[in-house]
């Protein structure tokens, strides 16, 4: 019975000081995240982002902050200039061969922006950023096997939630939509979900598109806003050297034999594959 009565007043005496004790945490919780910013912003370079009301990403010399700090000693990061906005550019096409790094431009995009909005300087020479409310992404594959979903209804889940939800001022990252089923069916999923998105009538997303559909770069003669890029390769004889470069222009070759050689398959698989046939 004293022992109760020792604690409750204790607690009494203590309830005092929780308000002081929450609103002293809840700063030193704010310092410790800004003197991260800062130390994290110093080492690496970072520049400090110019946020404001337009509806224009303006990236010049973006990095990706992970990338960077994983490659090997001496080797430089090559950084990417990407200008989006709901006027002129709404919708980046975006090909290239694989392993070239249309993933690591996507994906470095929406870490800029979203650094940008939680008060972080971002890895870029400058940055020039619109407002965002929404960052939506559409990357990898995986199955859900416990709902019974396989890899492209999870995919047709997830970019139905996008196009249901997406806003003027939404920046939405598609990576190679579409790629779950058929060929057909996969180019016409991913032909009519890039319409849909130019031509939405209550808003114009900012859209980041990565595709080896090379059908998909026609789109651009009949759509003014949607842009043809492509991350540069530079062939030589047998080999391809990935440039990690954003050009204009479409690309209509993905390399897929050069990477599966470059992994390690036999000989025999890669002559075969460049046959363009299969013979029983």
């Amino acid at each position: 019975m004293l022992e109760t009565k020792l604690l409750n007043d204790l607690i009494y005496a203590m309830s005092d000081y929780i308000l002081p004790v929450q609103h002293n945490a809840i700063q030193l919780a704010k310092l410790d995240c800004l003197h991260a910013f800062a130390s994290v912003a110093i080492a690496n370079n970072y520049v400090r982002p110019e946020v404001n009301q337009s509806l224009v990403i303006d990236i010049k010399e973006g990095r990706h902050p992970v990338i960077e700090k994983q490659l090997p000693a001496g080797e430089v990061y090559i950084s990417n200039d990407l200008y989006l906005d709901n006027h002129s550019q709404q919708v980046m096409m975006i090909t290239g061969p694989n392993m070239s790094g249309k993933s690591a431009l996507l994906r470095q995009t929406a870490i800029i922006s979203l650094m940008a909005q939680m008060g972080s300087f971002v890895p870029a020479k400058s940055a020039k950023l619109g407002i965002v409310d929404k960052v939506f992404t559409r990357v990898g594959a995986s199955d859900n096997i416990s709902s019974g979903e396989s890899t492209f209804m999870v995919e047709m889940n997830e970019t139905a939630s996008i196009l249901n939800n997406l806003s003027e001022r939404s920046l939405i990252i598609l990576d190679e939509i579409g790629r779950g089923t058929s060929t057909y069916d996969g180019i016409s999923i991913a032909w009519a979900i890039t319409e849909y998105l130019h031509q939405n009538k209550i808003a114009r997303p900012k859209t980041m598109f990565a595709t080896h559909y090379h059908e998909l770069n026609e789109m651009c003669t009949s759509f003014d806003r949607i842009k043809n890029f492509n991350v540069a390769v530079k062939e030589i004889g047998n080999k391809v050297i990935f440039m990690r470069k954003l050009m204009p222009g479409g690309s209509n070759h993905s390399f897929g034999i050069h990477v599966a050689r470059m992994a390690g398959m036999p000989k025999e698989v890669i002559s075969k594959s460049r046959s363009g046939f299969i013979t029983a």
